[in-house]
């Protein structure tokens, strides 16, 4: 499947160019022209047992999901579907998309001349019968993601013979991830929030204004939703990662991959869970992956050597982020240890450290105190496989000296016995 391009004018000379952007009815189009969408829709079960049978086909069904974030409104999806103008824009593409696609089973939007439009309460009824079904919702997350990935590929993107190494990873191979909190639509009830001592699960009890504890609110309210704590502070709401690639130029981000954070503190987990089907089909396609200080070092260690791939991780407390905020603070240090080579003189050692992150050489002030005397220059990464299946990644950095500059090896993963203290070059 290749996705239909809408050519636009060129900008005056002169002037900047504006970010291209599609009118309403081209992004009407372009939803129900993609692949994607019909194959989505063949991994929802089409028939029940029992009952009448559903009256939309389960494209027109998902279809109008994505219209609900064209239009911002479920209403407002339903009020413009009824202009006849919109409809005939929508069966003109299905019917295009019928004949593009004839390999698949693309049933008519409806029987008889002229079909009706989906409304809300047709989709309020599918999405709470049948695509809240985990074994649903994964296959749908496994087909969106294997067409988003052969779009990225379609635009240059995850190519896996494509530029960059793991010395300096390419844009167009890296993969990023985030999260978001959706805020509910109803304001959370009055409740009492405690941990299980055994279990280690959440339980809550509702409160009545009184404070007293009650069965269930008295009003309207959302059960999944729980206080996530970020740097903006407690939020109330549900929390969901996407992995995402970037083009070069405005809208040429492609959503690779969702998933949902089932409880507080679990963030890095759930990313995790979402990442690796996205792994099994794009494979070399990524060649780095970016994620914010969610993901400790378990995490990343886990991606580097179990992926492949190289992490690029916001350090913790970094001296630098507190200087854009206008405060000072001291550097955060992790001492790597002694590395010695041979000179002419005799060995001669260094003391290396990472430094916010930078491996640098450090030594000694008159006053005894520790002073970066430089950022080192990285200049090779190796990661050869162990028999486990592992990767171990090894890096390369140019040590200056006097007597002769050396390379040291660092490698960033840990192991059973290590003392940081002391290592030698290679």
């Amino acid at each position: 499947m290749s996705a239909r391009t809408y050519a636009l004018p060129p900008a005056p000379r002169g002037r900047r160019s504006p970010a291209a952007t599609l009118t309403t009815a081209e992004q009407i189009t372009a939803v129900f022209t993609h692949r994607a969408l019909y194959e989505m829709a063949a991994a929802v079960p089409e028939r029940d047992r029992i009952g009448r049978p559903r009256k939309f086909p389960t494209y027109l069904i998902l279809g109008f999901a994505v219209l609900q974030r064209i239009y911002r409104s479920g209403a407002r999806a339903e009020h413009e579907l009824t202009d006849p103008t919109t409809w005939s824009t929508v069966r003109a593409a299905i019917t295009t998309a019928q004949a593009d696609f004839d390999d698949l089973s693309i049933p008519d939007p409806g029987p008889g001349p002229g079909p009706e439009p989906p409304h809300w309460q047709a989709f309020r009824y599918a999405r709470n019968r049948y695509l809240t079904d985990p074994d649903v919702q994964a296959d749908l997350v496994e087909v969106f993601t294997w067409h988003a990935v052969r779009q990225a590929r379609e635009m240059g993107l995850l190519e896996p013979a494509g530029p960059g190494s793991l010395c300096h990873p390419d844009t167009t191979r890296t993969v990023y991830g985030d999260s978001t909190v959706i805020r509910p639509m109803y304001r959370p009830p009055a409740a009492r929030r405690t941990t299980d001592p055994t279990t280690g699960s959440p339980a809550i009890t509702y409160l009545d204004p009184a404070g007293r504890p009650i069965d269930k609110p008295t009003r309207r309210f959302d059960p999944d939703v729980a206080e996530y704590h970020g740097h903006t502070g407690p939020v109330h709401g549900q929390i969901f990662v996407a992995w995402s690639v970037r083009g070069p130029g405005p809208h040429q981000r492609v959503v690779l991959t969702v998933g949902r954070v089932q409880r507080p503190g679990q963030e890095a987990d759930d990313a995790m869970a979402a990442f690796w089907p996205l792994h099994a089909i794009a494979g070399a396609g990524i060649q780095a992956v970016v994620y914010d200080g969610a993901m400790r070092g378990a995490h990343i260690d886990e991606l580097m050597t179990r992926a492949d791939v190289v992490v690029i991780n916001k350090v913790h407390a970094s001296s630098k982020t507190a200087a854009r905020r206008g405060k000072t603070t001291k550097p955060r240090w992790f001492t790597l240890g002694t590395w010695q080579h041979d000179a002419a003189t005799g060995p001669c050692t260094h003391q290396l450290a990472a430094v916010d992150g930078a491996v640098s050489e450090i030594g000694l002030d008159e006053a005894g105190r520790p002073v970066v005397l430089g950022r080192l220059h990285r200049a090779q990464v190796k990661r050869p496989r162990r028999s486990s299946g592992r990767f171990h990644f090894n890096v390369g950095y140019t040590v200056p000296c006097p007597q002769g500059a050396f390379p040291a090896w660092v490698t960033p993963h840990g192991a059973t016995g290590d003392t940081g203290v002391c290592c030698t070059s290679r």
